[in-house]
């Protein structure tokens, strides 16, 4: 249930981080009304591409962790 998902979101955000670290790199974060909103931009390809694929396997993760 709830903590498999929890550990599931924590394991996406650290796949992140080797994206999020790369030069050029940079993250934007706006609070909404219920919750926030996370840009992640770069003007490498390479750090694009994973960035993108790292949000598809995040959501990915969550609608496995909520159904």
């Amino acid at each position: 249930g709830g903590g498999m998902g929890m550990g599931m979101g924590g394991m996406g955000m650290m796949g992140m981080c080797p994206a999020m670290g790369a030069a050029g790199t940079k993250v934007d974060v706006k609070k909404v009304a219920k919750g926030v909103t996370i840009t992640i931009t770069s003007d490498d390809a390479h750090a694009v591409a994973r960035i993108q694929k790292m949000g598809e396997a995040m959501k990915l993760m969550h609608e496995a962790a909520t159904e």
